[in-house]
């Protein structure tokens, strides 16, 4: 029986993670989970208990929650309890002031935020108390990155499960010594990373695990009694909007960004619904998103809780910016419309691979959705382009046999 270290944040980096785990317990493994931010909260929900940075060793330093105790101050308040932000916040500051000293660890985190950490010594720190004989993660960066480099120093076999097209990730993912394997979407995201210098045999298509419940029976089934129970099959079209946070400046360039994109967006929709009574919007917000849903006829609310997946198959169609949800509503057979405008437009290019149709902005959501004449249109864009199909059956048995051909 192996002990494998999971580690990741929240959102759809620990819905890629958490069927993995699952499977790997199943299989007679004993598998941790390191959970950093919302992901903690993810995993409780779903009857999984996980370590936080707030139960690591090194978090109960003076000098930790010296350090942690000031940032949290500084934040306006979220999802992730107050004692873990501490930890997180503390460990990772405290890392980056021994890497760099303490005025420019203040100057650069008083300038990029969070983005600037990279807490590898709080990671090897973790691994070693933790003693696992592989890790993985997703392909984020910060935490996640550095519980990988930190594998690498202490000579364990470390996966990396990259969950969408890895575009800005390949800087450091299509390094040749990062991870021992990486799992990949599609042929598509292997070429890219086997262009940057990776070797072909240690870039292995499974698909995103986070995908596997959109195509299954049960979860058809459960989104069809979702639309039957809530009454969308009256005829109107049900389009969900699966909201996400935006900054309000660009992380790496300092460019200013539109962080109230979001809010226009959602805007833009309600008028919609309002000029179209055959027109039905279900509002699910990120859970890094601050905002209060406001009630209004024919406007509903999906909370976070709510399972995705049958909610999915619930809706005629999704609009999205950025967010992962937008390829999982493609694989469920789903119209989706694409918002430009996002700083991270170039990392996710829907439109590109044919997942979404592109709205240049929310005027033109109308258009991209079809509802001019009053009904969806028919064509669904087609698979991804020039990736091949996106790999989404037994995504987690085959980033199984990837961890078992390590240990």
């Amino acid at each position: 029986m192996s002990r494998i270290l999971f580690v990741a944040y929240g959102g759809g980096h620990v819905a890629a993670l958490q069927p993995v785990f699952i499977a790997a317990r199943r299989a007679g493994h004993n598998p941790v989970f390191l959970a950093l931010t919302t992901a903690k909260t993810f995993l409780r929900d779903r009857g999984i208990e996980a370590l936080g940075f707030r139960d690591l060793p090194e978090s109960r330093l003076p000098v930790v929650q010296g350090y942690g105790g000031e940032l949290v101050r500084q934040l306006a308040g979220g999802p992730v309890e107050h004692d873990e932000s501490v930890a997180y916040l503390g460990l990772n500051f405290r890392d980056l002031v021994t890497t760099i000293g303490e005025p420019a660890a203040r100057q650069a985190y008083a300038k990029n935020g969070r983005q600037i950490f990279l807490p590898v010594a709080t990671l090897k720190a973790a691994i070693e108390w933790i003693n696992p004989d592989l890790v993985i993660t997703t392909s984020a960066p910060r935490a996640e990155r550095a519980a990988i480099l930190a594998a690498g120093q202490l000579g364990l076999p470390s996966v990396c499960v990259v969950d969408l097209f890895c575009i800005a990730e390949s800087e450091w993912v299509g390094k040749a010594n990062y991870a021992t394997r990486v799992c990949v979407l599609n042929e598509w995201v292997q070429r890219r990373l086997v262009h940057c210098g990776r070797l072909p045999a240690k870039v292995v298509i499974t698909g995103n695990p986070a995908f596997d419940v959109l195509m299954s029976k049960e979860t058809v089934d459960a989104g069809r009694q979702m639309r039957d129970k809530r009454q969308w099959n009256d005829g109107r079209m049900t389009v969900l909007w699966a909201s996400q946070e935006e900054p309000a400046l660009h992380l790496e360039s300092g460019s200013a960004a539109n962080a109230q994109l979001p809010r226009q967006i959602e805007s833009a929709l309600r008028q919609l619904v309002a000029r179209h009574q055959d027109l039905r919007l279900v509002v699910r917000y990120h859970t890094s998103e601050r905002v209060e849903f406001v009630p209004a006829e024919r406007v509903e609310f999906s909370p976070p809780s709510e399972s995705l997946a049958p909610l999915l198959h619930a809706v005629d169609a999704v609009v999205v910016m950025t967010s992962t949800v937008g390829l999982q509503a493609h694989i469920a057979g789903k119209r989706v419309v694409s918002v430009r405008g996002s700083v991270y437009d170039p990392l996710v290019p829907y439109a590109d691979f044919r997942v979404a149709i592109s709205a240049n902005g929310p005027s033109d959501i109308e258009t991209a959705l079809g509802i001019g004449s009053g009904k969806l249109r028919n064509k669904t864009p087609s698979s991804v382009a020039e990736g091949g199909r996106v790999a989404h059956e037994s995504s987690t048995e085959r980033v199984i046999g990837v961890i078992e051909s390590l240990i």
